[in-house]
């Protein structure tokens, strides 16, 4: 079945890459490369491509643009495959001037969840976004939204309505209750941000409530950038909260450090349920072009440990390098 699947999405690449040549507009072909080694103890010393995406954005007019992404991946903890295997992550179109909203446009496809950092998480450290690690919301999902700026520079909006199940499901798994986010970022002055999402589905056959909520905050002023997230999600009744607090500090224009912590806890009615993520590392700018990182070294140690005594503390330390490249046709 998964041989089956990675076929199909082949043969959706080939046939969108022809098609895009085929009409008029400019497409931009892009790759990104993770190369990366992990070591933790007794679990994994191990080097692999944890990601590789194939993008194909296709602009057919000022007012319609297309995107096409696979991810490719040698492992992946959530399937049995060994070797490489390909998800599609986005397939969508954006149409602006669609209603009449400045500065605004309809999305439709499987397309960006707008929900807390998750939609522009740049993997400044190398753990997923918050939203994503506590499993909160896929990062993209099918359906269709409405994005939008803020006059004057003073934020960004989103709302969408979704599937609720991600981007790895399809056909009978598929919910038939859809999924309602909405999301706002203001900024109020240049260097500071603040914002809210909510989301909201009913889950699985049985129709469960579930719903998540997340507050996020940045500050940035010279060399100094701090991320804040605020999470919480009640699923069922079952209610988990968290969050997040990430510096950066640019030294020069190649090195910058990086660290992270997350307090999590998955059952707020249950006792010694929390656990913390520290993170501490480095990224080394090799190659820019226009101002953005195309070669990337990364180095990172993480430490995950538990409230509950019984459960060991983890120590993984991971080198990454970062790779890209694209062409117009």
């Amino acid at each position: 079945m998964k041989k089956k699947q990675s076929w199909y999405l082949l043969t959706l690449l080939l046939m969108f890459l022809v098609s895009s040549i085929a009409v008029a507009g400019e497409t931009k072909l892009e790759m990104y490369l993770w190369n990366r080694y992990t070591y933790e103890k007794d679990e994994t010393n191990t080097f692999s491509l944890e990601r590789g995406y194939f993008r194909i954005n296709q602009k057919f007019s000022s007012d319609i643009s297309g995107r096409f992404n696979l991810d490719f991946f040698s492992s992946d903890k959530d399937t049995d495959v060994h070797g490489v295997g390909v998800k599609l992550k986005y397939a969508y179109l954006d149409f602006k001037n669609l209603i009449p909203i400045p500065e605004s446009k309809l999305t439709f496809g499987l397309l960006k969840n707008y929900f807390g950092s998750i939609y522009d998480w740049s993997y400044v450290v190398m753990e997923k976004a918050p939203s994503d690690k506590y499993k909160f919301i896929s990062s993209t999902d099918y359906g269709i939204s409405l994005y939008g700026y803020i006059p004057n520079g003073m934020g960004e909006y989103a709302v969408a309505v979704t599937n609720g199940e991600g981007y790895k499901k399809a056909g009978d798994n598929v919910n038939t209750s859809p999924a309602y986010l909405a999301n706002l970022r203001f900024i109020p002055i240049s260097g500071i941000t603040i914002g809210g999402s909510y989301y909201t589905k009913k889950k699985g056959t049985d129709k469960t409530d579930y719903s998540a909520y997340a507050a996020v905050g940045r500050l940035a002023f010279g060399p100094l950038d701090i991320q804040f997230e605020f999470l919480s999600k009640e699923d069922d009744g079952t209610v988990g909260q968290g969050f997040m607090i990430m510096p950066i500090v640019k030294l020069t224009d190649k090195f910058e450090l990086v660290a992270r912590y997350d307090n999590w806890e998955p059952n707020t009615d249950e006792d010694n349920d929390k656990q913390t993520l520290i993170v501490g590392g480095i990224n080394y700018f090799m190659r820019r072009a226009k101002g953005k990182p195309v070669v990337m070294l990364q180095v990172n140690y993480e430490n995950t440990s538990y409230e509950d005594s019984s459960k060991d503390s983890k120590d993984k330390f991971i080198a990454q390098l970062r790779w890209e490249f694209s062409t117009k046709l």
